[in-house]
């Protein structure tokens, strides 16, 4: 049924603007895992399509479809594309800087690096350890946390071109029906250094509610050399449990850049929960080493080789995993190509060492 939710309201709320809007897919993005489990190839696929639908200068709307943990037989099997989001914003209301959405599903990810190249227009900051490539069948990490379920919110840049802020108000979807979630978000593109920060409140949920918050920074110091951090808490519920290191979320990112190459150092401290649901991952570190060659931002094409070196905290037996994996990307007509071996050398076991990933990200 909510597939069909805002094209009616659409054509309800805005007649006029149905037949003269403008519709754009900003972002096309499929990535694919292809893995061997008991002598059978599998493909596990992600992916996610927005549509955008711009009526003039007031009036704007976004539908997003997406796969998700789709697991076939075989690579000759399609997947389907499910509903993830829809969206009807109102710029500009009353002649102020300020915008008004209705929206349902899943829509906005915070502190994951890509509101400054969306909102801003900057380059990508996004870190190595980030979405479904990076971390495969386990949880898939993409910044602190989404806006999930049926709400509205109200955001304004203030008349400024360095800030956003947004307010959020919607039922909350990964906790469930009767449950309300507030969030506030601000992002601040200052030159070299971009921040972006969020706090957040679901009640009813255990004895004083459910609270949230973060922060995202990354400094330029030089052409040489940067540095990338998420810090915060996806999920604490005061007076029920103590506020312990178990409930935080890190990853610190230097990187440093000489020329065509690079060099990445990625830590990464996982959370209890996330999106309001334990991760059974709590005290695991993954840190990455990654050489490149290359910036797609410079150049239409670049590669690498990364090891990372996981521990599993909750594990009885093989807490410790090394992964080495070189990787290529191209860019062909606005098209991103990624391609991504993983080699497991430990624990070793070579009916299951190897995996292979292919993305593609495209706009139009």
């Amino acid at each position: 049924m909510k597939k069909y939710l805002i094209p009616v309201l659409i054509s309800l709320l805005f007649p006029s603007a149905l037949f003269s809007a403008d519709i754009s897919i900003p972002e096309l993005e499929l990535v694919s895992r292809l893995y061997g489990e008991e002598g059978s190839l599998l493909v596990q696929t992600r992916g996610s399509l927005e549509m955008a639908i711009d009526g003039g200068y007031k009036f704007g709307g976004k539908l997003k479809f997406g796969i998700d943990d789709e697991v076939f037989d075989d690579i000759t099997t399609s997947a389907p594309l499910v509903f993830r989001a829809a969206e009807v914003s109102l710029n500009e209301i009353f002649g102020l800087p300020f915008s008004a959405s209705y929206y349902t599903g899943t829509i906005d990810d915070f502190c994951n690096g890509d509101i400054f190249h969306t909102m801003f227009g900057t380059g990508i900051i996004e870190p190595r350890l980030s979405g479904f490539m990076a971390f495969g069948d386990g949880v898939v990490y993409n910044g602190l946390h989404s806006v999930a379920g049926t709400g509205i919110s109200f955001s304004s840049t203030f008349g400024s071109d360095w800030n956003y802020t947004a307010v959020y108000l919607y039922q909350d979807a990964y906790m469930g029906d009767g449950y309300y979630g507030t969030d506030i978000r601000s992002a601040f593109n200052l030159g070299n250094l971009k921040l972006e920060t969020f706090a957040g409140v679901t009640f009813p949920s255990g004895t004083a509610g459910t609270y949230r918050g973060g922060l995202l920074l990354y400094f330029k110091a030089s052409e040489t050399g940067s540095f990338y951090a998420q810090v915060g808490i996806p999920e604490w519920t005061p007076v029920d449990e103590s506020l312990g290191i178990d409930l935080f979320y890190f990853l610190f990112e230097p990187r440093l850049r000489f020329g065509i190459f690079g060099f990445n150092l990625s830590f990464f401290w996982h959370p209890a929960y996330y999106k309001h649901t334990s991760t059974n991952e709590e005290g695991s570190i993954d840190l990455l080493v990654d050489f490149s060659v290359g910036d797609l931002e410079e150049s239409p094409v670049s590669g690498g080789i990364s090891s990372q070196l996981s521990y599993n905290a909750q594990a009885s037996e093989d807490q410790f995993e090394t992964i080495v994996s070189p990787y290529f990307s191209a860019v062909t007509s606005g098209v991103i190509w990624n391609f991504k071996l993983n080699a497991t050398v430990l624990p070793f076991d070579l009916s299951s060492m190897f995996e292979g990933y292919i993305g593609v990200k495209a706009g139009f």
